[in-house]
């Protein structure tokens, strides 16, 4: 069970504090005025949660498409089973916004195509479009981008 503990408290019991969360087997989330910063676990603990990362990951969406968060070293991947694209980044964010970029350049793709797709092109081009028009207003109106149906 974690405890919480406050920034100061923190600093000036960190002797104190590694060593319970290293031979206690304690887990801390360290807060500055109430809001949480970091957690402190053990390194078995820290090794476990990489490796579980690393094998199964984490299921996640990005605008309403299923992908999988994966940790490998230092690096976090953003993958799909659908259109077979990913993302690659130093944070899940960064690797969210990689994959992103990649369904949209794929989109643009698609649909400059869109007369002679193959058979399972096609099939992406069908779960994209509403993706993408439900976008439209937010995503091409105040950034001037062009949408690809247009």
């Amino acid at each position: 069970m974690e405890k919480t503990i406050g920034i100061a408290e923190a600093r000036d019991d960190f002797s104190e504090l590694v060593n319970r969360v290293a031979f206690g087997g304690e887990c801390y989330v360290v807060q500055r005025r109430g809001k949480p910063l970091v957690a402190l676990i053990g390194v078995g603990q820290y090794h476990q949660m990489t490796r579980l990362l690393a094998e199964i990951g984490i299921t996640d969406e990005v605008h309403g498409i299923p992908v999988r968060v994966r940790l490998d070293g230092d690096r976090v991947f953003v993958t799909d089973d659908q259109l077979d694209l990913y993302g690659v980044g130093d944070t899940v964010e960064e690797a969210k916004q990689d994959y992103w970029l990649a369904v949209q350049d794929y989109y643009a793709d698609l649909c400059q195509h869109a007369e002679r797709l193959a058979g399972h092109m096609e099939e992406h081009l069908k779960l994209l479009h509403p993706i993408f028009s439900g976008l439209k207003d937010t995503y091409y109106g105040d950034a001037g981008a062009q949408d690809p149906q247009s």
